[in-house]
């Protein structure tokens, strides 16, 4: 065998072996950023396979050789400038789930570590989650449900069980009532809206529920416009002259769920076109607002619960250009009949208090504390 055959044979072996380690990475994703190892194995194939060819297949395939190492040099800057913390958590904390999108996959204690990208934690907590696929909440075994249904807030993102505000709520009232945490990270109003309609949690909230509670915000209109790009399996929504209609998930299985997912995990996608791609339109908000309303007035017609919406106004940059402002949706939801309150801490913020997670954002035990008392006031005629 020749010197210039055996070259040949190591090049094609070398071609195929960067073709395989780039889809084996989007499969498997055994490295955290996988795209930019992804793009660069595909660079690595293509500039193979310029060097084992001529002419002008020679010329387009040094120009998607260039294309893809353009690629790689972006998607290694977005990843420098981002310095996005590194979230670990045991595997099954969140898969696909029908009706609601996502969810915990089984029961169990999950261990949850967040680090900034210098390696320096933020948190390391455990969540247990019990048989019914929620955050486990001590409290009664039996009786009328109080709900909780929302998103990381609700479901304790970054802190332990004993800390969560389903859990400080059933602690302050010395566990006399049954208490239930819907809440799961990245979920919207849609969840509680489908979950509701669809009689996806009848069985666990069970007969005649005391109340249900909505903790929301504005960033929740991104979530029911379909716009935060994390959404693809949930449930989607969109105006009618009569008010919404049910229209399936999000991005629909096939190319563009493939896709919806491939960008979330691009990073130059998520810090350099995110804030163009999910920035909010009026009927955005108009349809945040009609979900949730909506979510609302079938809990009390299926249910005969009324709904109690703790809100946490942080219009800005949410609402810039849409025409809408906090006071603008609060006032829509009163006027529908729904019981607002004002859960914003504005009163007691300090940075000495704590009511954040450093680096994380995610409310503090102390927070959710603060926020079980506002609850707990604000429909102790109820309880």
């Amino acid at each position: 065998m020749t010197s210039f055959t055996r070259s040949q044979l190591l090049l094609s072996f070398l071609f195929f072996l960067a073709i395989f380690l780039a889809v084996w990475g989007e499969i498997h994703h055994f490295v955290r950023d996988t795209h930019i190892f992804t793009f660069f194995a595909a660079t690595v194939a293509a500039v193979i396979a310029t060097v084992q060819s001529s002419g002008k297949t020679r010329d387009s395939r040094l120009m998607l050789a260039a294309f893809l190492l353009g690629l790689t040099l972006l998607e290694g800057t977005a990843l420098l400038i981002e310095r996005r913390p590194n979230l670990t958590v045991t595997d099954g904390w969140s898969v696909s789930r029908p009706v609601i999108g996502w969810g915990p996959g089984h029961s169990g204690i999950l261990h949850a570590r967040k680090q900034k990208a210098g390696g320096e934690l933020i948190y390391q907590v455990d969540y247990t989650i019990d048989d019914n696929l929620l955050r486990q909440t001590r409290s009664a075994s039996n009786g009328p449900a109080v709900v909780f249904f929302g998103d990381s807030f609700t479901f304790g993102e970054g802190v332990n069980d004993s800390d969560t505000l389903p859990q400080q709520f059933a602690d302050l009232r010395h566990q006399q009532d049954r208490v239930l945490n819907l809440g799961f990270s990245g979920y919207g109003p849609q969840q509680f809206l489908r979950g509701v309609e669809a009689g996806y949690y009848d069985k666990i909230i069970g007969d005649q529920p005391k109340i249900f509670f909505f903790l929301t915000a504005p960033w929740h209109a991104q979530r029911t416009a379909c716009k935060a790009s994390w959404l693809a399996r949930a449930p989607r929504y969109h105006l009618t002259d009569e008010g919404i209609a049910f229209d399936g998930q999000c991005r629909e299985e096939g190319f563009n769920l493939f896709l919806s997912e491939f960008l979330y995990n691009t990073a130059f996608y998520r810090f350099f076109l995110t804030p163009f791609a999910e920035r909010l339109t009026h009927d955005d908000v108009e349809l945040y607002i009609r979900v949730v309303l909506e979510a609302v007035r079938q809990s009390k017609a299926k249910y005969g619960v009324e709904t109690i919406i703790p809100y946490l106004p942080d219009g800005e940059p949410y609402l810039a250009g849409t025409g809408f402002t906090d006071q603008d949706i609060v006032e829509r939801f009163e006027a529908a009949g729904a019981k607002v309150i004002d859960a914003s801490l504005t009163d007691v913020k300090n940075p000495r208090l704590g009511l954040e997670i450093p680096s994380d954002g995610h409310p503090t035990g102390r927070a959710n504390r603060l926020r079980a008392e506002l609850l707990i006031d604000s429909s102790i005629n109820r309880l």
